[in-house]
């Protein structure tokens, strides 16, 4: 429990009260629509071993009170402001008080292709535009955002709101944040650091940034330059996606999908270093439709794939390559929405409906809701809720605990922190985790019998977890997870046993290109890559890949183990894929 003196009251805040983390403050939900951002002291444990990070977090604390006590008036209003500050009890500024922006979810979720089945490609104009207007806007005060990137932009009901506002840069408080991903290179000199103070131009250029990878689902300077290199030598030599040697991922909307004139202007920013505020006639016309002869969606006159073929072939049903038979099971306009090794669920003008053609309900598709098929049963938990289910047993957190459906009615087995935390589960048993003060708590459980095991000791977690999945085999259950520290994205792999032991970790393994799509087949996991279908050991040590699988998978496929293959559910497609022989790679 955290104190602290908030408009002349003292305030208690709880570990449960928690909706977020970042590289510099923790937030939590106060009631009454407001949020509290409390400053990361030297002593967080985010902190532990890393002294430039406690030597940050001192100096924030010393010098942060003069920037919040000079803060500008009379900001726009999807600016999220600083209202009220948040004393300790030596009187020092610790954090300050802001409004809640309830039901948001960072805009870095739209340039994920599984977040995007949800949300059309005609929403991202619309939001941009209402950004545009806030930037522009901020920019007339005299005011910088500095550190612009997709984790302090959250969306909600169609519109972008600006958090983290007290590293915006006015008047003679510089900001001293960056986000490698955003940061505009020329402000920079070796290496993505700034040596220069962050302008209006470094502003629109991130702003290019997040929509370009909004629109395309990837960074300007993303997809994969073959060769040694680092990541970051791609922006400093502006090595673009356009570029012919750069392998553009599978998942992504071709770039040629965008008009001409907007393609254009990204050219200009990204490869000619040419900086100017966006203009909003670019936005204001984009108009997407979908080619009638090959699927795509484009926001150009003619398709630039087909140039309005009226004939489209269609994939075989029956494809053979090398060792690898590919049977496709259904090929639909619908957006594929979960896939098991016998059936699917699909959704299409407000229908939800399974493999045999009935519909199980009627609705709009949110995005980031759930689904579980199980049999004949279909199962969707909506965005942010704790809920699981496999082999006919549900799972839920609600007010602090841990339910499950029993044959009586609904059967407590055990305590968690009500609103954080995450839980799968599996035919064997279940594994969740919840946060608490930059500690994580891990656990197991049975299907059966009642109480935790919350003695998982899972490696630190630093930053703020941003996704999370887990993929059950026998005795064995994948924990992956997207984290973010100081702006800089990583992913996880963790190996838990049954009874609570974790068997292995890696960080930033190169075949999880993507969190969601994997499965469980004896001790291997399976993943979905661009490169085809990767096959990990249980010790994390050894993997395979089956480069014959390349044409028919993509990281943003979704995978099945079934009895005599691999079920592969891509955005449109569902096939099959048999290995008639072992495949060595």
């Amino acid at each position: 429990m955290t104190e602290v003196m908030l408009g002349g009251r003292r305030l208690k805040v709880q570990p449960a009260q928690s909706i977020g983390t970042g590289g510099e403050a923790d937030v939590y939900d106060i009631g009454s629509g407001l949020a509290l951002k409390l400053y990361k002291g030297p002593d967080h444990p985010d902190y532990k071993g890393r002294p430039e990070e406690i030597d940050a977090a001192r100096e924030r604390l010393r010098t942060r009170w003069e920037k919040l006590r000079d803060f500008p008036a009379g900001l726009p209003g999807r600016v999220v402001a600083p209202q009220q500050l948040a004393l300790d009890r030596a009187g020092r500024v610790v954090g300050y008080a802001m409004r809640l922006v309830p039901g948001a979810e960072p805009l870095l979720k739209w340039s994920d292709p599984s977040f995007r089945r949800a949300v059309p490609n005609a929403a991202v104009a619309p939001l941009f535009l209402d950004l545009h207007a806030t930037v522009a806007r901020l920019h007339e005060l005299g005011i910088v955002v500095g550190d612009f990137n997709d984790l302090n932009v959250l969306t909600a009901h169609g519109a972008a709101h600006l958090i983290d506002a007290d590293s915006f840069q006015f008047g003679p408080h510089a900001c001293l944040a960056y986000t490698d991903r955003f940061v505009d290179p020329l402000v920079c000199d070796q290496g993505l650091r700034p040596s220069k103070a962050h302008s209006t131009a470094s502003d629109w250029y991130a702003f290019d940034v997040m929509l370009f990878q909004s629109l395309l689902l990837v960074h300007p300077y993303g997809g994969v330059l073959p060769g040694p290199g680092r990541p970051a030598d791609r922006t400093l030599h502006r090595v673009t996606v356009f570029d012919p040697k750069v392998r553009y991922p599978k998942a992504a909307v071709p770039w040629k999908a965008l008009p001409d004139e907007l393609l254009h202007r990204f050219h200009e920013t990204f490869a000619q270093d040419v900086r100017a505020p966006f203009p909003r006639a670019l936005l204001d016309g984009l108009c997407w439709t979908r080619c009638a002869s090959c699927g795509l969606a484009h926001a150009r006159a003619a398709c630039p794939v087909c140039a309005g073929a009226q004939v489209h072939a269609r994939r075989q049903l029956v494809v053979i390559r090398g060792r690898v038979k590919a049977t496709r099971l259904l090929d639909t306009d619908g957006e594929i929405l979960a896939v098991s090794a016998s059936g699917w669920l699909v959704y299409g003008g407000g229908e939800y409906r399974r493999e045999d053609g009935r519909t199980v309900a009627l609705g709009a598709l949110r995005p980031g809701m759930r689904f579980f098929l199980d049999g004949e049963n279909t199962l969707a938990a909506q965005p942010g809720e704790a809920f699981a289910h496999a082999a006919r047993r549900s799972y839920w957190e609600r007010d602090g605990a841990l339910w499950r459906d029993g044959a009586l009615g609904d059967e407590r087995i055990g305590e968690v922190l009500a609103g954080q935390t995450r839980l799968w589960s599996g035919p064997e048993f279940g594994f969740g985790f919840y946060r608490a003060g930059g500690l994580t708590v891990g656990f197991t459980f049975h299907p059966e019998r009642k109480g935790l095991n919350d003695g998982v000791v899972l490696p630190p977690m630093r930053g703020r977890v941003l996704d999370a999945a887990c993929v059950f085999g026998p005795g064995r259950a994948w924990l992956l997870l997207q984290l973010e520290l100081g702006g800089k994205l990583t992913r996880r792999c963790v190996v838990i046993k049954k009874d609570g032991t974790v068997a292995a970790s890696v960080d930033a393994p190169a075949w999880l290109e993507s969190l969601h799509g994997a499965c469980a087949a004896g001790p291997h996991l399976f993943v979905p890559t661009d490169r085809g279908i990767v096959r990990v050991q249980e010790d994390l040590s050894l993997t395979t890949e089956y480069a014959e699988t390349e044409p028919f998978v993509d990281s943003a496929s979704r995978l099945a183990a079934g009895p005599d293959g691999i079920v592969v559910a891509n955005r449109r497609e569902i096939l099959k894929l048999e290995v008639t022989q072992e495949a060595t790679v």
